[in-house]
């Protein structure tokens, strides 16, 4: 399972391991099956089956997309109880970084005009790294999917639910940035942590999927990015060590570390999203 994180390349990542001669797709990229409130979680799971490619297909492994799963209360406890030796993949993208792409998704395209909040009004929606793993009081599932923008964002707190799980070998952890930098050395170096042969032919590159540009909405100003580097502050290095990623180079880490200033970012995330001329 292709299990998080949102707005981490995880459908491009998706692309590229389906290309693979012993991996086959599931029903639709992003399932939602564990993650779907309607189903009874007390009885046994069933529905949970991969369509075959074909009668001569070589597929051995097929792979659920949903970055949702990584995040959402209950889904990992979900898929432990289906199959505790399911192996999951997680790209991790800087939060800073991911939060921003992930409101001009929402703002964009997930809600309604009227139901659209400011990049301002989102990243001050607070939430808790104590809740990660658990139902926020009073949120909606509606709520969870589109007012959790800093919440996701809180890597290392939700890492560490994911071991208190699985098993570190279970866990297999990509750097968004590299893995755009040079998808061929990143999908080989998974799909060989996988167990699988080598692929037989060389990929294709994928592009990532595009973030919307040139809309009307509000720029992020430096104080918002300093709610987000403070949202950070203490999650960051908890996930830089249980991950063992380096995460220097993150926007967040540079923030951090004063090598970037707030006015820097948000005018470089202004003018990538068309808000700034």
């Amino acid at each position: 399972m292709v299990a998080g994180v949102q707005k981490a390349g995880t459908s491009t990542l998706y692309r590229v391991l389906v290309s693979h001669q012993s991996i086959a797709r599931a029903p639709q990229k992003e399932w939602h099956f564990f993650d779907d409130e309607s189903k009874d979680w007390s009885s046994e799971v069933t529905g949970y089956e991969v369509a075959r490619r074909g009668p001569r297909a070589r597929a051995t492994m097929s792979v659920d997309a949903s970055p949702s799963y990584f995040f959402w209360p209950g889904a990992l406890e979900r898929i432990r109880a289906w199959n505790p030796d399911v192996p999951l993949v997680l790209s991790f993208r800087d939060p800073v970084d991911r939060a921003f792409s992930h409101w001009v998704m929402n703002y964009t395209r997930r809600l309604a005009p009227e139901e659209r909040l400011s990049f301002a009004e989102t990243v001050r929606i607070g939430y808790d790294p104590s809740w990660i793993g658990t139902r926020p009081a009073g949120w909606s599932d509606k709520d969870l999917r589109t007012r959790s923008v800093v919440g996701r964002g809180l890597y290392g707190a939700q890492l560490a639910h994911a071991q208190s799980l699985f098993p570190a070998e279970q866990l297999h952890l990509l750097d968004f940035h590299a893995f755009v930098k040079d998808q061929q050395a990143a999908a080989d170096k998974l799909v060989a942590d996988l167990g699988l042969a080598p692929y037989e032919k060389p990929l294709e590159p994928q592009a990532r999927s595009a973030s919307q540009t040139g809309f009307e909405g509000v720029a992020p100003t430096a104080e918002d990015i300093e709610v987000l580097v403070a949202a950070y502050a203490e999650d960051l290095p908890l996930f830089t060590r249980l991950s063992g990623l380096d995460t220097s180079g993150w926007t967040t880490s540079r923030l951090l570390a004063g090598e970037l200033s707030a006015e820097e970012v948000a005018e470089k995330l202004g003018r990538k999203a068309g808000l700034i001329s």
